[in-house]
């Protein structure tokens, strides 16, 4: 792995773990959820993804 490719997982991994604070939260939907962390895996160009 690239340097890039460090930092696009760990972005995502962060953005996934604020999302779920948001859902414990209840200030997001199951829906919001993975509709947002598919839109960021797409984005962070991740090929696995496992939430």
């Amino acid at each position: 792995m690239d340097k890039r490719t460090d930092i696009n997982n760990a972005s995502f991994a962060y953005g996934i773990s604020l999302l779920r604070m948001l859902l414990d939260m209840n200030l997001i939907t199951q829906e919001e959820y993975e509709k947002i962390t598919r839109i960021s895996a797409e984005y962070y160009d991740t090929e696995v993804v496992c939430v």
